[in-house]
């Protein structure tokens, strides 16, 4: 039943680009058919009238996950973190330098790193680095604070049960991921534990209001203000959508480790991640902020359709490298001076 569902959302994808190439040319003059019918696949997918239930969709969302066994570039070790299920992913073909801790996007309602495996292994192969993904709690089941106590959790086993020098380790994470990444460091430096060398979050979720989101073009993304509204109020639940754990936004920004924000121009998201950049800046904060024209939510995903995301992906391996110098500099530098 699901596989003829999706074969008729393919080619319910398919008819409407080609119709709309074919009358009105590209819906963005750098999109390509293919990329064009993924997005508007998406679209579809994003856009159901009623939506489908959370567990259908986490079902669906960890089934896209194993299109990464056939790509033949990562292996997946299966485990257990701090009493969450969680993925090892590392890259086949090449020595690793570091870790990233990985936190999966998903409205903070659905998803998990089986789900998530795809982007996990880019980062991986990418980068040079082991990649850690957990099954952090979701909500409604779980609503906020719950999924920063688990980031948390997962970070503190890394350094103090697998040894893991924070100097080469990173925390990155996608849309919701991404603003679980942010509010995750928050909580890190409040707790008083050695911070990351650096954190990267792809086009994150960092406003639960959705003071900006609601106000945003919604003609080429694929996600929609009005259903990222349900999910907010899911997991914001009692603490409200201000609240700094729930919106990162709103958070105190001093004394964070540098961070690497890539957004994508065309999506609902994009002034969160500018106006999160130029507070964590103001806060004294190294943040580089990347807005890559004609694209859309956590477009480095798309590595398989777009050089675009494959150069994000460059930029990612770059920062990392960069975090992980600067991070042993500094090191350096402090035993140099006692």
């Amino acid at each position: 039943m699901a596989s003829r569902k999706v074969l008729s959302q393919l080619g319910k994808a398919f008819g409407r680009t080609a119709a709309r190439r074919l009358t009105r040319g590209p819906k963005r003059p750098s999109w390509s058919f293919r990329y064009e019918w993924l997005v508007e696949l998406l679209r579809i997918q994003f856009g159901e009238d009623p939506p489908p239930t959370l567990q259908i969709m986490r079902k669906v969302m960890d089934a896209t996950g194993d299109r990464e066994d056939r790509r033949r570039r990562s292996h997946t070790e299966w485990t257990e973190v701090a009493g969450m299920d969680a993925a090892w992913v590392t890259p086949l073909w090449r020595e690793t330098s570091g870790t990233v801790l990985y936190l999966h996007g998903g409205g903070y309602v659905v998803g998990s790193p089986r789900s998530h495996r795809g982007i996990m292994a880019s980062v991986a192969c990418t980068a040079g680095v082991r990649v850690l993904g957990v099954d952090y709690r979701l909500a409604p089941e779980h609503p906020c604070p719950a999924a920063i106590e688990d980031a948390v959790r997962a970070y503190r086993w890394l350094i103090e049960d697998a040894h893991v020098d924070p100097r080469t380790l990173l925390v990155a994470g996608d849309s919701a991921g991404g603003g679980l990444t942010a509010a995750t460091l928050v909580a890190l430096r409040d707790e008083g534990l050695p911070l990351p060398a650096g954190a990267v979050l792809f086009s994150p979720w960092l406003d639960l209001t959705g003071e900006t989101a609601l106000q945003a073009d919604t003609r080429f993304d694929f996600i929609f203000p009005n259903e990222g509204t349900e999910w907010a109020g899911a997991y914001a639940a009692k603490l409200g959508r201000t609240d700094p754990r729930c919106s990162p936004l709103f958070a105190d920004l001093h004394d964070l480790p540098p961070m690497l924000v890539l957004a994508g121009e065309l999506e609902v998201l994009v002034e969160e991640s500018r106006r999160f950049a130029a507070k964590a800046r103001a806060a004294g904060a190294d943040v580089r902020l990347h807005v890559e024209p004609d694209e859309i939510h956590v477009y480095p995903a798309f590595f398989d359709v777009s050089p675009r995301a494959q150069a994000a992906l460059g930029r990612v391996a770059q920062f990392v490298q960069d975090c992980f110098a600067d991070a042993e500099l500094h090191e350096s530098a402090r035993h140099a001076a006692e």
